[in-house]
């Protein structure tokens, strides 16, 4: 079996030697950054591994998703460029749908996933301050981590090598750099419908349909809501310190449970609870809990935003934040569930916010 792509060829080989050289001159930055100061993909430094610190896996994903929870807990991770999203827990009834082009789980593991962004996946191990750190990694065509779960202390190690043995390929694909995942451009106010985009947005009775209305109305998100601007949306100022700041704040000191959502073309990661242990470090806010990390670099975010959609079971009021290409990276909504309306205590948190800004 086909190990690791060193040595194979100077370009290959002249990576690694920077890649060491930039290890030693910065023992504690992360791969992901790593692979952005040398101006490759983070798979093609996770592909340099070799020997069993690199194990190709099988492409079917579903699959191994599935049978993940026979090996317990585990920390699951799902992140874009601004924002980082850690959970443990354990999968329950992870299920595909009819075509398999996407999946879910409901739970103390709470995702969608959209599995024409994954293609390739590996077990990787690293040696780390603390010992052996173990986990499933997932990528998209560019290279770009999608999803990483992490193996625990709690972790049944037997079930977890068995699933590995299950799911190990024979090679290791080929990988063909293509740069970066290209960004859909935004849409400009004129080319937008903005009489199918208020009325149908008037209409709304389940948020899960918005994303055919943004279609129907021929824009994107950021887009909508700059146009619907003192109706249904606000945008939220930083002039005390930053928004996130605030609004975790609020949740901490009024105990006020809210859903995290963070993701990337082929997951969103979905956390739901309170938060306690927060600590802002230079332009990173952190939540720091017990089965639950938020990481956001406030610094790369572009702007907040706060929106209220009808619905059947009245008004759903988010927290939503975008990057400069204006993708979403963060939304927060109150904790709830089909047929029961937010709660009070939400909307009186993010009306503070708003009021704040």
């Amino acid at each position: 079996m086909e190990q690791t792509a060193m040595a194979t060829g100077t370009a290959t080989d002249s990576l690694a030697v920077r890649w060491r050289a930039l290890q030693e001159a910065e023992p504690n930055m992360r791969v992901r950054q790593m692979a952005d100061k040398l101006g490759v993909s983070e798979m093609e430094l996770v592909r340099l591994r070799g020997g069993d610190a690199l194990t190709p896996l099988k492409d079917n994903f579903g699959d191994l998703l599935k049978a993940l929870e026979s090996v317990g807990p585990v920390m699951i991770l799902s992140r874009n460029n601004e924002v980082v999203h850690e959970v443990t827990g354990t999968f329950k009834d992870f299920t595909s749908g009819r075509s398999g082009a996407m999946g879910l789980a409901v739970g103390e593991i709470d995702i969608r996933v959209f599995f024409k962004h994954w293609a390739y996946g590996y077990r990787v191990q690293e040696k780390v301050r603390s010992g052996l750190r173990e986990s499933l990694q997932f990528f998209d065509q560019y290279g770009a981590a999608v999803h990483k779960i992490y193996r625990v202390a709690d972790t049944d190690s037997e079930a977890w090598e068995r699933l590995v043995r299950s799911f190990t390929d024979q090679e290791l694909r080929p990988f063909k750099a293509q740069g970066a995942r290209p960004v859909p451009p935004r849409i400009t106010p004129e080319a937008v419908n903005t009489e199918v985009l208020r009325e149908g947005w008037r209409e709304l009775k389940d948020v899960h349909h918005f994303g055919a209305l943004l279609k129907r109305a021929g824009t994107d998100r950021l887009t909508a809501l700059e146009l619907l601007r003192g109706e249904w949306a606000t945008e939220l100022e930083r002039t005390d310190g930053d928004v996130l700041d605030r609004l975790l704040e609020l949740l901490r000191d009024n105990q006020c449970p809210a859903m995290f959502f963070v993701g990337n073309p082929g997951i969103v990661q979905i956390f739901t609870g309170k938060v306690a242990n927060l600590r802002r470090t230079g332009p990173w806010m952190n939540v720091l809990d017990s089965g639950f990390n938020l990481h956001a670099n406030t610094e790369s975010i572009r702007c907040w935003w706060l929106v209220r959609r009808p619905s059947a079971d009245g008004i759903i009021t988010s927290v939503e934040a975008f990057n400069a290409d204006g993708e979403l990276v963060l939304t927060v909504f109150g904790e709830r569930k089909p047929g029961i309306p937010e709660s009070e205590l939400w909307r009186e948190q993010a009306a503070t916010l708003e009021a704040l800004s």
